[in-house]
């Protein structure tokens, strides 16, 4: 089961670009799971697997790997996995890195792609001549989250970031670079760039011919949810608490047990991801009712018992918080749509 959720601004931008090509994007959006009124909400959430589903099917009928995001000529479909057989042999990160940008830097005029360093760090950082091309920095989010996931799966682990630097505004979804990077993000910086220690530049890449025949088959979606191969807390922590909700959590000190940790070094760690205790759970039972209300026959009451809630109306109240709708707005949403 597969429970992984992104913000509605997502789908909302890729919708907007699809429109700026010149596309009629209902037939799209009454092929999603998701209503009209749940992508009127800017605070909504919505299946990763309705998200990479409408991509897949925009980037057909653009065809164009980036959705005419970034870039005369087009990426045409297949782009990205001739750059990703060209990036196997290179041998370490470093030289893969340069090989992936000097891929895409031949190919594409206005959208270049630099590494850099400085002191301890090395810096990945992607630039617009025109920065007006992406007028709502869904091209930079996407771009570099598909560096972030592709180089930590060339290495076999997760790439730990330092910092995400971001230009513009802090926008209303902040929240979810967060949960994409899990790493300190700084706004109204003068480029957008990943940061992280240089000492993984020399990591060997440990893939081959038949993991990437394997990682391309599950392209896009491993591109948009948090990696297998993450190490972080936060996927130590959800690995623990485990996919059964209707038993009490573990408490704080026991998962700290758990990882040879103290609950205040534990505490201090996961504050520098960007995260809580409380928010991994929540996140964990939000995604998972989102799941359910979207995919199953059971009613409400069962769900609210599924997610560990003994009384229903404690499930309402925080499925509210956590997504500004009721259960029963989100699944009546839903089923509008269906119908």
């Amino acid at each position: 089961m597969k429970t992984s959720t992104v913000s509605v601004h997502y789908v909302n931008a890729c919708l907007a670009r699809a429109r700026q090509a010149g596309l009629d994007t209902q037939p799209f959006i009454t092929r999603l799971d998701v209503s009209p009124e749940i992508l009127e909400d800017p605070t909504a959430r919505v299946p990763s697997e309705e998200y990479v589903r409408l991509c897949m099917q925009l980037v057909m009928a653009t065809r164009d790997e980036f959705l005419l995001l970034g870039g005369i000529p087009r990426t045409r479909p297949g782009t990205f996995a001739l750059m990703a057989h060209a990036s196997m042999p290179a041998g370490n990160l470093k030289r893969a890195i340069l090989r992936f940008f000097q891929f895409y830097n031949l190919l594409l005029d206005d959208l270049h792609f630099k590494l850099s360093r400085k002191n301890d760090e090395a810096i990945i950082s992607v630039r617009f001549d025109d920065p007006e091309l992406d007028w709502d920095h869904q091209t930079t989010d996407s771009i570099l989250v598909l560096l972030h996931r592709f180089f930590s799966w060339l290495i076999g682990q997760r790439l730990e970031l330092t910092q995400v630097s971001l230009s513009g505004e802090p926008p209303v979804h902040r929240e979810e670079y967060q949960r994409l990077f899990r790493t300190r993000i700084l706004f109204n910086q003068p480029r957008n760039a990943l940061h992280f220690k240089q000492k993984y530049l020399d990591n060997p890449v440990t893939q081959s011919e038949s993991t990437l025949k394997e990682f391309l088959r599950e392209a896009p979606y491993n591109l948009v949810v948090i990696p297998d191969n993450d190490d972080s807390l936060t996927a130590k922590i959800r690995h623990i608490i485990g996919n059964d909700f209707r038993h009490d959590f573990p408490d704080f000190e026991a998962v700290a047990r758990s990882l040879n940790s103290t609950p205040q070094t534990l505490r201090r760690h996961l504050k520098q991801e960007g995260t809580s205790y409380q928010e991994i759970k929540d996140t964990m039972r939000r995604d998972a009712a989102i799941y359910y209300l979207n995919r199953s026959q059971l009613t409400i009451n069962e769900i609210a018992d599924l997610m560990g809630f003994s009384e229903p109306s404690t499930f309402h109240r925080a499925f509210k918080k956590w997504t500004g709708l009721t259960p029963g707005a989100y699944r009546q949403n839903s089923d509008q749509e269906m119908i």
